[in-house]
């Protein structure tokens, strides 16, 4: 080898070699890649659970609702009273609302759009009685056979109810210790599969539509001894 191809292979392996990392140098490079590899793990476990707030992944994620953001607060309802669900009313607001509802429209019960639909209701605190709550309630279409619908409060079965296409007042009595110490409770309704009215030739709309929620009322057994057919329907959680 002459000491001209000697001078061009030095020259070669400066211009084209990987460059050698010194020992001084080495410790930087092993923390730089630590913190790339701990930033990936950390957005990886984000995107897996990320934190978020209930309306957001209510909205975003586990799509259960229409609306973002709660469009009020859940209202302290009055024994005796009867309440319209619908847009603009005490009751027409997603935070009642809470899962599995379209957002309310005026000219139409709300519908939901999911199996289980959940709703969360307050009475007044300390009232130290069992609450008997109505529903009007009905199935997407009007010529929809009745099928089985389950109230579950705090994973307790509290009935069970024939929901078909016409609307009919359904009660349920949710005992004391059920309720939070403000008041509140959340009531969700397990009912069959949504239907799309595409699917039964009604239109060409592709979003399913469940149970349709007209209005609620509560009363006692004190201020209403009588218990309605539909509510003798109604199967304990101890049956």
């Amino acid at each position: 080898m002459t000491q001209h191809s000697g001078l061009s292979d030095q020259r070669a392996e400066a211009l084209y070699a990987a460059p050698r990392v010194t020992h001084r140098h080495r410790p930087w490079l092993l923390l730089a890649t630590a913190l790339v590899l701990a930033f990936e793990l950390s957005m990886l476990w984000l995107a897996r659970d990320p934190q978020v707030d209930d309306h957001y992944r209510r909205y975003f994620i586990d799509h259960a609702t229409t609306c973002y953001r709660p469009m009020g607060e859940v209202p302290v309802l009055e024994i005796g009273k009867t309440y319209p669900v619908r847009k603009g009313e005490v009751l027409g607001n997603c935070a009642v609302l809470w899962a599995g509802f379209y957002s309310p429209k005026e000219d139409r019960a709300v519908s939901a759009r999911l199996s289980d639909v959940t709703l969360r209701l307050k009475v007044e605190p300390g009232l130290a009685q069992s609450v008997v709550v109505g529903m009007d309630l009905s199935r997407f279409p009007d010529v929809a056979k009745a099928l089985l619908v389950e109230v579950v409060v705090k994973d307790i079965l509290l009935a069970r109810w024939p929901v078909g296409g016409s609307g009919e007042r359904f009660e349920v009595e949710i005992p004391e210790r059920l309720f939070a110490s403000d008041g509140s409770v959340s009531i969700t309704l397990k009912g069959p599969p949504p239907i799309a009215p595409r699917d039964v030739g009604i239109s060409g709309n592709k979003f399913p539509i469940g149970l349709r929620l007209d209005a609620i009322a509560l009363r006692t057994r004190l201020s209403s001894p009588a218990a309605t057919s539909r509510e003798a329907t109604s199967t304990p959680a101890s049956e």
